[in-house]
């Protein structure tokens, strides 16, 4: 039996379903984009395909609108494959089983893959359906969003004749988006030597929210690395802890939930360091009382040895993690409340001969992003790391004379009886990129209720897409 088959939207829940059931993280989109290539083959449907697997699923109009100016529709198919610590679930291999918890449609233990999957089942339903009126559709389905954006990255602007786009990327109803951040990827390297392997005791830290570092970055959440730093450096000063590995974060757009070290205590003393270790967790729940009450820090002996790194390299290490900038740089003047500028200390990890530390930094503006990397450019620097920026992506500049949105808005209104939120958001969405590389389009985003998105407990709301689809559906035919 399927879980979600008696709810409504009965057409956009099956297929929410079905492609619930094809792993799809990030960069292992091959299979869901043979999915989408069969669903377009067995309908008659135009298609096109990509080397990076973006798929293009053109449909001539229907209804009413059959003779109305052609829209693009546009969702990516990847997802952030997140888990518990306690979870054996295989984003690679193993399907997400979607659950039903009062309004929401959840996975507890993993990320559901609503964002951006109820999108694409939007437009799958639309493609699907016989009934619908809608006009001539180009629906786009990209890839690898949630890693650099690469499927947007590489579109061939020769894809797409029409010049109005709805992206079905945002989760949060009766919001419309017209703006968003640009991002940047910033990658620090260090090179180590490592002593002979010694008996080694694993420090860990865990229980954090963690949760997207465009749209949760204001939150003032715990970064489970800059907790981490924080503690060897204690340590370090006062029992002359040595580090012999290190981890923490898994993507560059979330905030680390979780942080780990391998470390060594030359003069045995234990007992001490506990104390030492008590001391600074409880320091830090209470600063964060009321915003990570979760929070999980242990240390214990495991049976491995590792070859840790000397003291002085170790400190370094430390103090690169405290001095790197975490968190909102800068809110906008124009906008209230508006994130412009920020920075997601996001991934740390330790080779054999090398400690790396992954960051991202968003901005609309490219001057302020090479200003903030300018600044950790120069921490890098004094720590003896190397620098290197990647991954940059442009920002998507409000318009507020847009006549698409000012279209969609009387159509929002006579649906609900209330004017929708207009805003630009500090995340980042394909629309920034699309945009460029297509050039003049007239875009908005928009979707159902989403919430947790990028974290284990990500759920969507039943009411609320029931709301959507009924003003999605307006939009398909009345949209002139």
């Amino acid at each position: 039996m399927r879980v979600l088959e008696n709810i409504e939207p009965k057409e956009v829940w099956y297929w929410f379903e079905e492609i619930s059931g094809i792993p799809r993280p990030s960069g292992e989109e091959k299979r869901i984009a043979d999915f989408l290539i069969e669903f377009a083959r067995k309908r008659g449907l135009e298609y096109h395909r990509d080397e990076v697997d973006n798929v293009l699923i053109c449909a001539a109009g229907s209804g009413k609108a059959a003779d109305h100016p052609g829209l693009v529709l546009q969702a990516h198919v990847d997802i952030v494959a997140e888990k518990t610590d306690e979870s054996s679930h295989d984003h690679s291999k193993d399907p997400i089983v979607p659950s039903i918890r009062g309004d929401w449609v959840t996975s507890p233990d993993t990320t559901l893959g609503a964002d951006n999957g109820i999108g694409v089942s939007l437009m799958l339903a639309v493609l699907d359906s016989e009934d619908i009126s809608h006009p001539p559709l180009e629906c786009l389905f990209t890839t690898d969003e949630e890693r650099g954006l690469t499927g947007a990255g590489n579109l061939d602007p020769e894809w797409i004749k029409y010049r109005r786009l709805v992206n079905l990327d945002s989760e949060d109803e009766g919001v419309f988006t017209i703006g968003c951040a640009g991002g940047m990827d910033i990658h620090l390297s260090m090179p180590l030597k490592r002593s002979e392997p010694v008996d080694c005791y694993r420090l860990e830290i865990s229980g954090l929210k963690g949760g997207h570092s465009g749209m949760e970055i204001d939150k003032n959440r715990g970064n489970a690395i800059r907790f981490l730093g924080r503690i060897l450096r204690s340590l370090s000063f006062e029992h002359n802890c040595l580090i012999a590995g290190i981890s923490g974060g898994t993507k560059r757009n979330a905030i680390p939930r979780s942080a780990s070290a391998f470390i060594h205590f030359p003069q045995g003393d234990t007992i001490h360091a506990r104390e030492c270790l008590g001391r600074v967790s409880e320091e830090m729940a209470l600063e964060y009382s009321g915003i990570e009450d979760g929070i999980k820090v242990r240390m214990e002996h495991e049976p491995v040895k590792a070859g840790p790194v000397d003291y002085e390299t170790g400190l370094r290490i430390t103090d690169l993690l405290l001095a790197l900038p975490h968190g909102v740089e800068k809110k906008s003047g124009v906008i209230d409340g508006l994130v412009e500028t920020s920075v997601n200390l996001a991934i740390v990890s330790m080779s054999s001969d090398e400690f790396t530390v992954e960051l991202t930094v968003r901005s609309p503006f490219q001057s302020a992003k090479r200003a903030l990397g300018d600044r950790i450019a120069a921490v890098a620097r004094l720590a003896g790391c190397s620098f290197i920026t990647g991954g940059s992506y442009p920002g998507w500049m409000p318009d507020s004379n847009s006549i698409l949105l000012k279209k969609l808005i009387d159509i929002y209104a006579e649906i609900s009886g209330r004017e929708p939120q207009v805003e630009s958001i500090h995340a980042g969405l394909e629309c920034g990129l699309i945009g460029d590389r297509i050039g003049k389009m007239d875009m908005i985003s928009m979707g159902p209720d989403i919430r947790d998105v990028h974290i284990p407990g990500e759920r969507a709301s039943i009411s609320s897409l029931q709301r959507f689809w009924k003003f999605f559906l307006s939009i398909l035919e009345t949209l002139d």
